[in-house]
């Protein structure tokens, strides 16, 4: 039987918000996910992109903030995932009205925190809405700088997600998400969603959540629920349609056949991935220059811009993007129907996260790896860990 939202226990005017926005039936980590957030309990979700992770925190966590006084903190490793999941949240929060149940009028505010915009306005914001029903979508940086220069508090933020938990406690973000967490009061729900979960991160995990449930959807399209009483058999979830290959090409030999393949099929939509932001700039250029409605996107370009990217290409109006990883998590662009690895990404978890931005849903979708000589064991890496097995294509299939 195909299971509907109204069995999770969300309210009724949620699953009709849901339906508005195209969420007809519940993804295996939604159905899971939000009986779990609803009842109160710390949760480690792990699932592959493009399983509707982001709805499975919104929707539970909107309802939460409608029934109580307090607060929410969202924190997210990019400024284009703040937007991205300030967007979510504002599609799914239904314009203010009375609650069925409590006969009062309800509504959020929606404060997303981000480079690129001028701080004191941020400030004054976050101060002005430090009451209750206030959702704070955030970045660690520019909110730790706000909390350390203005005299704010997150004492309301009894709800707490670190999104892309994976990468929000690696070296990278782990010293400031530790520090934001110092702000944040006990109790709390703290919800940790990730497409992987790094074993090494483990016993951290154990200090930053409080008994938590784990939910793990995996490759092999099974659900595994710890500390769970289970009724009946997990449910299983439809197997990716991405199709994964590999052509053994050298550096030299890149561009020139990469010019080819987009001359081919120019109305692809496609997203290339690079190692560097200079490599993007370079690259993207080349490919203009060949009359291909390509971009770069990276950390160096201004929010205003990066935005706009993003938004010329979901629309149709840019056919190619030549990215480094900022766009490897959580771009959800359905249109996306490949990915070129330009270079081999030197770890798997990166693979997974890159090729996860084709087939997202249901949508078919294919991962290309341009693979030279020297990049050969980091191929073979990927291979091991991440137990998929890629096509070996030549020049002749294309």
């Amino acid at each position: 039987m195909t299971p509907h939202f109204e069995e999770t226990g969300l309210r009724e005017d949620l699953c009709q918000q849901a339906q508005q926005k195209g969420f007809l039936t519940p993804t295996p980590i939604q159905k899971t996910a939000i009986p779990i957030i609803l009842a109160g309990y710390d949760l480690i979700a792990t699932a592959p992109t493009g399983t509707g992770k982001t709805a499975a925190y919104a929707l539970p966590l909107i309802q939460k903030l409608q029934d109580t006084s307090h607060s929410l903190l969202v924190l997210q490793p990019t400024r284009d995932l703040v937007l991205q999941t300030t967007k979510v949240f504002k599609n799914f929060t239904p314009i203010p009205k009375k609650n069925t149940l409590k006969k009062q009028t309800y509504s959020l505010s929606i404060i997303p925190i981000l480079g690129g915009v001028h701080k004191s306005e941020q400030a004054k914001t976050l101060i002005q809405d430090d009451t209750k029903n206030t959702l704070i979508i955030a970045t660690p940086g520019r909110l730790l700088d706000l909390l350390t220069e203005y005299p704010s508090s997150l004492e309301q933020c009894r709800f707490f997600v670190l999104d892309e938990g994976d990468r929000l406690l690696s070296d990278e973000f782990l010293q400031e998400t530790m520090a934001i967490m110092e702000y944040l009061p006990k109790p709390r729900q703290t919800l940790l969603f990730s497409a992987t979960r790094p074993p090494q991160q483990q016993p951290l995990l154990r200090r930053v959540l409080h008994k938590p449930k784990e939910i793990t959807i995996t490759l092999s399209s099974t659900i595994s629920q710890k500390g769970l009483s289970q009724k009946g058999t997990p449910q299983k979830q439809k197997r990716k349609i991405l199709r994964h290959a590999a052509l053994f090409i050298e550096n030299t030999e890149k561009l020139p056949f990469l010019k080819n393949l987009l001359t081919q099929s120019q109305r692809l939509q496609r997203i290339i991935f690079v190692r560097t932001k200079s490599d993007a700039d370079l690259l993207a250029r080349d490919l203009q220059k060949a009359g291909l409605a390509v971009a770069p996107l990276h950390a160096d370009l201004p929010q205003q811009k990066r935005t706009s990217t993003i938004a010329c290409f979901a629309s149709g109006r840019i056919y190619t993007l030549v990215a480094t990883d900022i766009a490897a998590r959580g771009l959800d662009i359905h249109a996306v129907t490949e990915v070129i690895n330009y270079d081999v990404p030197e770890q798997p978890d990166i693979y997974l996260h890159r090729v996860g931005r084709a087939g997202r849903g249901e949508q078919k979708g294919s991962a290309l790896t341009l693979c030279a000589h020297d990049e050969r064991p980091f191929l073979r890496r990927i291979e091991k860990e991440t137990m998929i097995k890629l096509r070996i294509l030549t020049t002749n299939h294309f």
